[in-house]
């Protein structure tokens, strides 16, 4: 993997060369110093791939998330009926 490459991975995954440096305990002159080699080290590619995984993992959706807020927004809709118990109740007052 390129130092561009690695770049490119890290501003997909929304993070920066400080995070990449204090992962994988690096100051930020050395992992600026990659872009001058052919490959960045073995352990920078296999932390930056790691996170990807975790990333994708962290943003995947399925149904079910979409069923629960399906749910909350019926539940919102039962608010009206609670308005309507309200003049209801001072109806009977009167």
């Amino acid at each position: 993997m390129t130092y561009k490459e690695f770049l490119e991975l890290l501003e997909e995954l929304q993070l920066d060369l400080d995070s990449a440096s204090e992962a994988l305990d690096l100051e930020i002159s050395d992992i600026e110093a990659w872009e001058e080699e052919e490959e960045i080290p073995k352990s920078a590619e296999k932390w930056i791939k790691k996170e990807k995984v975790e990333f994708a993992t962290l943003n995947n959706t399925n149904e079910d998330n979409d069923f629960e807020e399906e749910e909350n927004e019926d539940l919102d809709d039962d608010d009206s009926d609670e308005l309507d118990l309200d003049t209801e109740i001072d109806e009977e007052e009167k």
